[in-house]
């Protein structure tokens, strides 16, 4: 007589329910390092992303005029006014015949300055010894820059170029160092309904505006789900701080980072 081996109907059951328990508990520490992966990869597209951010944002800051740096009482948005070109005006005549230099005890509508100048675009306005205090505030349309309607041209030259405006316009304080910038737009960074947002070419105003009025809007990030900007403006013996944090979050993950850098103020 021959014996047939097999599984009874229990044993299968009960092979499958260990086999249930089995899978159910080494599932999740299988599917662990998938996961881990995927958060990986989101967080680095996210660094990825606040290095965009950064890059952008300091960039303008860089470029910035000397003491315009100026943020919200929230922290949720920080402005400057972006230069063009800058250089050394004549201060002294020199020997050279046909010398101009910029005088500031009357209006005075060209002078020589240091150097090939290109001829700035229209709009363009001429900022000298901008400090941000009240009489030498280029926010505020003190006589440091000049009026909008002032057309500002350059002849370039070697060594020198000869710069002249349409109106005659007087300085209230010459700059220890002889330096002049040329401006064109104030620039603004703003956070506001998870989004990070640049405006520019709009007019200067003396009180800061979030967002300003008639400005050019870009969207900078649509990630930001917190920010915080602060400055710590220069004294004598040091420069200017900007600190600039942003929170970006999605698909479930999120990072905070923190920038800073310095500023000069150089005037």
């Amino acid at each position: 007589m021959q014996k047939y081996h097999g599984f009874t109907l229990v044993e299968l059951i009960i092979s499958m329910v260990l086999m249930g328990i089995i899978v159910a508990v080494l599932a999740p520490l299988a599917a662990h390092p998938f996961t881990a992966y995927q958060s990986g990869k989101e967080r680095a597209m996210l660094v990825a992303l606040a290095d965009d951010d950064f890059f952008l944002m300091l960039r303008d800051v860089h470029q910035a005029l000397p003491n315009s740096l100026r943020v919200n009482a929230a922290g949720s948005a920080f402005e400057m006014i972006h230069v063009t070109n800058a250089g050394r005006y004549r201060a002294v005549a020199s020997n050279v015949a046909g010398s101009d230099t910029l005088d500031f005890t009357q209006p005075d509508s060209s002078f020589q300055v240091a150097g090939s100048l290109p001829n700035p675009a229209a709009g363009t306005q001429l900022v000298i010894y901008h400090t941000g205090q009240p009489g030498a505030d280029a926010y505020a349309g003190d006589a440091v820059i000049t009026p909008a309607s002032t057309a500002i041209t350059s002849t370039p030259g070697t060594p020198e170029s000869l710069v002249q405006l349409s109106s005659a316009h007087q300085f209230p304080y010459p700059s220890p160092t002889q330096r002049f910038y040329l401006i064109d737009t104030p620039v603004t960074y703003l956070c506001k309904n998870n989004q990070l947002w640049r405006y520019d070419q709009y007019t200067l105003q003396s009180a800061a505006a979030s967002p300003p009025a008639g400005a050019r809007t870009s969207l900078v990030s649509d990630d930001v789900s917190a920010c915080s900007f602060s400055y710590l403006p220069g004294t004598a013996t040091r420069a200017g701080v900007i600190s600039l944090q942003l929170t970006l979050s999605a698909n479930g993950e999120s990072i905070q980072l923190l920038e800073q850098a310095n500023v000069p103020n150089g005037i």
